[in-house]
């Protein structure tokens, strides 16, 4: 390797860097200033590299483009358009309806909610994604304690751990599952396959280790906040539409490519057009209209990940140039000293991606270790090769639920605690994520071994 081979992998440290800091900057000789932030630090990163000449065009268009299975304009694609049909569905008032009918089934009993509220959080990330389930759920636990007058903290925490154990469960749960299914050509429906069991293991072990840290912390009886749930929901029309349009969507996705003649990409897409003409019709024409009105189409389109965008094709960039520059070669020849044994494969590579996700982010932690797997260096057997991919897949997830930065959820979860007086500490949430999560990944990685032995 050449001096230069060290500017592609400086350039990542510092991105994430920013990712996790994201400063505010002042414009040199101006008295402007820059937020620099997920969507914006790749971008910098990017800007860097080609200033130094590590990159070029043909680094940037296999970037954008991809090779080797992963294609990174389709995954866009489908996270966009699967984020703009979840995003339509919560603005209609669906998941906080949801979410008030469960903690009117608690009937005011503390312990029971917290149960509720970690299943809530599982069944609605099944059919949404994590990202959605706590933003959604976060505000209404927070109202839920303070009317209740009880320490938010276990609630807030069993909602967490589960949107991020549940998320791995189907493809489109997590950006980090489509990438990495990208990888190795599984399908919608090969990927529940695999990952139902490992999910609801880790599920059930997550659960039972959350009661045993918090359950003396709970109350016996609270209030019950006197809300009508059926007022939650603003346009039920909309959330009827919405979730039969999302209903057929996964179901139509669970069928392979070659049936339905296009990619799920294109599926998501029509699908997310069909949303986005019912919304205009909707909010256009039926929503009633008041002096201080925002249109709901112009909600939605705020609400978007539009920085999803940047940070995940700046991303395949720069690990593209590390690509290129061998730094994914030499990974690749270490981590093959692991494929002596299948078990020790992949509970081994559950623990470093989880454990990696937290000093690179998950995405960016997958998007380089699918590269490394993609690496001629990686020399392993196919089950072993499919075992590591998965297990990526599940260290993306779980990572997410070790500190707050493990993931762009937790920090973004942070942020809107802090914002409504909540303070989850940096420690305070490690504390409580290293006495639950090594049994998780381990019971998780052990499930997922199991049943690639038994497929051989």
């Amino acid at each position: 390797m050449n001096s230069l081979s060290m500017a592609p992998i400086l350039v990542f440290a510092a991105t994430i860097f920013l990712v996790f800091k994201h400063p505010i900057v002042r414009v040199p000789f101006t008295r402007r200033h820059l937020h620099i932030d997920y969507g914006l630090a790749p971008l910098l990163g990017i800007a860097v590299l080609a200033a130094v000449g590590s990159i070029n065009l043909d680094t940037i268009s296999r970037g954008i483009l991809g090779s080797d299975m992963v294609t990174p304009y389709a995954i866009i694609i489908l996270i966009i358009t699967l984020s703009y049909i979840c995003v339509s569905l919560d603005y209609t008032g669906l998941f906080e309806y949801v979410s008030l009918k469960f903690v009117r089934a608690a009937g005011g009993s503390g312990k029971k909610l917290f149960v509720y509220f970690f299943l809530l959080s599982s069944l609605l990330t099944l059919v949404t994604d994590n990202d959605i389930v706590i933003l959604t759920m976060t505000p209404i636990i927070f109202y839920y304690s303070q009317r209740a007058k009880v320490n938010p903290v276990p609630y807030l925490i069993a909602q967490f751990f589960a949107a991020n154990i549940l998320s791995m469960t189907l493809y489109i749960g997590n950006p980090a599952n489509i990438i990495a299914a990208d990888s190795i050509g599984i399908s919608f429906l090969d990927f529940s396959k695999w990952m139902l069991l490992p999910s609801v293991v880790a599920m059930i072990v997550c659960l039972a280790m959350l009661v045993l840290v918090f359950w003396g912390m709970l109350p016996g009886r609270t209030e019950v906040p006197d809300v009508d749930p059926s007022l939650a929901i603003k346009n039920k029309a909309g959330a009827l539409f919405g979730t039969v349009l999302f209903i057929v969507t996964i179901v139509l996705m669970s069928f392979p490519t070659s049936f339905l003649g296009m990619p799920l990409w294109v599926l998501t897409s029509i699908a997310a057009g069909v949303m986005v003409v019912f919304d205009i019709v909707y909010y256009h024409y039926c929503e009633p209209k008041t002096k201080e009105h925002r249109s709901g189409i112009t909600v939605i389109a705020s609400r978007m990940p539009w920085k999803t965008i940047p940070f995940v094709l700046g991303l395949f960039i720069i690990v593209e140039d590390l690509v290129s520059k061998g730094w994914t070669d030499f990974f690749a020849s270490q981590l093959s000293l692991l494929a002596g044994n299948l078990f020790a494969t992949v509970v081994g590579i559950t623990f470093l991606s989880a454990f990696a996700a937290n000093l690179m982010n998950n995405h960016p932690m997958t998007i380089f270790f699918v590269r490394t797997f993609q690496s001629s260096s990686f020399n392993v057997s196919a089950v072993a090769r499919m075992g590591s991919t998965l297990a990526v897949i599940a260290g993306a997830n779980f990572g997410a639920n070790l500190t707050l930065v493990g993931a762009l959820a937790g920090i973004m979860w942070a942020g809107i605690l802090a914002e409504k007086g909540v303070q989850i500490s940096f420690s305070q949430f490690s504390k409580y994520g290293f006495l639950v999560m090594p049994l998780v990944i381990l019971a998780a990685g052990l499930t997922l071994a199991l049943e690639l032995m038994l497929w051989v």
